[in-house]
């Protein structure tokens, strides 16, 4: 009997070994965590945000410095680069491309918000300096993609609650304005390798609680989007593939997370007893990634892989003092960026899948 225990406890014990040696987490519940989980860290202040990572798992985004400004960054390397600004005081990333290529808002000395392009180690290019038309109130270059071409919009007007924007292109360093496809006002938010593009306009920039709808360019002409019932829908991300996902408002009001595809746009739903929720990202393979209220109304980070949403909380270690709020985009490798809460703070975080 002793022997037949002292080798059930050898090969307890081997388990173990092997768990820890494969790096695999067990949650206080049971269930396996399928990710790890970074903070990202700030500049000495107490925030950071990401929205963007690249198939090599570079991350753009925004930090605070001690003296409370906010600066682009790109994280590489278990590193916080910061980007630094057009003279001015803040500053922020919003997409690297695989090519390294960032982009974003910064200001500039006479503290206007000005669209930028740079890369690690490298200043800002004032996208402006090209086109006078992107030298108004603001401008701010939205998304990057493989071969280097830009999209961003710019300010024409601020009038009563809304302000008119127009979308420009910045290409081989020339500025191409883009207009509003069809709208009074136009605005941008994605760019893949084809040089397709998504983003949303407004009939009624200057009214209270415009129309938006959403838009895909591709191959020389504009398809509408539709909606789910609402007066808004907004884009966010697109992959390769034509796929594209956003938000949409539907006939009560509510906001659901959505997938454009094969000309049909889809409600992706929301996590159990939610009654809204938002796609941000979406990578090649067509996982999404998003944010939904739930339980107690709070946002919570989300998967949706194969029809189903998960909550991304449920797939980090037990205990790890995180709240994920909002994944921002999922790469090819499925390592995944957003925001959440960490020991009362908002922080950037970055998920990488944990090895099988």
């Amino acid at each position: 009997m002793q022997v037949n225990n002292l080798c059930r406890f050898v090969v307890l014990l081997a388990g173990l070994v092997l768990l820890l040696e494969l790096g695999v987490t067990r949650r206080a519940d049971g269930q396996t965590a399928r990710y790890t989980v970074i903070d990202l860290g700030t500049f000495g202040g107490a925030r950071s945000a990401a929205f963007s990572i690249n198939n090599s798992g570079q991350v753009a985004g925004f930090a605070e410095t001690v003296d409370g400004r906010s600066q682009a960054f790109v994280y590489t390397d278990s590193t916080l680069f910061n980007l630094g600004t057009l003279g001015g005081f803040d500053s922020y990333a919003y997409r690297i491309s695989d090519s390294g290529f960032v982009v974003g808002r910064a200001q500039n000395a006479g503290g206007k918000n000005r669209a930028f392009v740079t890369i690690l180690n490298s200043s800002m290019f004032d996208i402006s300096s090209l086109d006078g038309r992107l030298g108004g109130s603001f401008s701010v270059a939205v998304a990057v993609n493989g071969s280097g071409q830009v999209v961003g919009y710019f300010h024409t007007a601020n009038e009563h609650m809304a302000s008119r924007n127009r979308i420009f292109l910045y290409s081989d360093h020339r500025v191409s304005d883009l207009g509003t496809f069809g709208g009074a006002d136009g605005v941008v938010t994605a760019i893949n390798d084809a040089g397709d593009i998504v983003g949303t306009y407004g009939t009624e920039p200057e009214a209270d609680y415009a129309e938006r709808m959403a838009f895909l360019y591709t191959a020389g002409k504009m398809i509408n989007l539709g909606s789910l019932g609402g007066k808004v829908t907004i884009t966010t991300d697109l992959n390769d593939s034509g796929q594209v996902v956003g938000y949409s408002q539907t006939r009560r009001g509510e906001y659901r997370a959505f997938i454009y595809s094969a000309g049909v746009l889809t409600d992706l739903g929301t996590l159990p007893q939610g009654t809204q929720s938002f796609a941000y990202g979406i990578n090649k393979s067509g996982q999404i990634v998003g944010a939904s209220d739930g339980v107690g109304s709070t946002l919570h980070a989300f998967l949706y892989s194969a029809g189903v949403m998960t909550d991304l909380n449920g797939l980090i270690p037990a205990n790890s003092g995180w709240v994920l709020t909002e994944a921002r985009e999922i790469n090819n490798g499925g390592q995944i960026v957003g925001n959440g809460i960490k020991d009362g703070q908002q922080r950037a975080f970055l998920l990488t899948p944990s090895p099988n």
